[in-house]
């Protein structure tokens, strides 16, 4: 599991992760990158996407036109079950006390150390700002 350190009056606190139900005991994603906003989910034709591959060692998991806040960064878990692996983007900030007034699409990529073969599923999740803030379901793909 992923530990935030936060500094409280002038201490060092280890604090973990804000994760739906079902997701307590979800790994940390080292190997996690978002790309810059790269498009509006105003606009018609976008869909969110997963892809999965084998890279070695581990899977290689890529969400494309993920929907979250204009400048927000996102962090991502796994979870594991047989060969069922589930990944969740969420905010790095779930309990932000500005945002910013606009939405934009990212593409995210994770590397993570379990092998194939594997079924990946991918859910984005609002920050807690939003009234109805479940895991959303992205999409699912086999990985032989």
């Amino acid at each position: 599991m992923k530990i935030v350190y936060v500094t409280l009056l002038g201490l060092l606190v280890a604090c973990a992760p804000d994760l739906p139900a079902g997701w307590e005991d979800a790994e940390g994603i080292e190997d996690f990158t978002q790309d810059e906003c790269g498009g509006s989910p105003y606009d018609t034709g976008w869909e969110s996407t997963v892809e999965a591959n084998a890279d070695n060692p581990g899977l290689r998991v890529v969400g494309d036109d993920l929907h979250f806040r204009c400048e927000q960064d996102v962090e991502g878990f796994y979870r594991v079950d047989g060969t069922a692996v589930d990944v969740l983007v969420q905010p790095v900030d779930m309990n932000p006390g500005l945002v910013a007034g606009c939405d934009c699409l990212y593409r995210v990529e994770a590397s993570i150390p379990e092998e194939p073969p594997a079924t990946v599923t991918l859910y984005r999740r609002w920050d807690n700002l939003n009234d109805e803030n479940d895991p959303v379901l992205v999409g699912s793909v086999e990985v032989p």
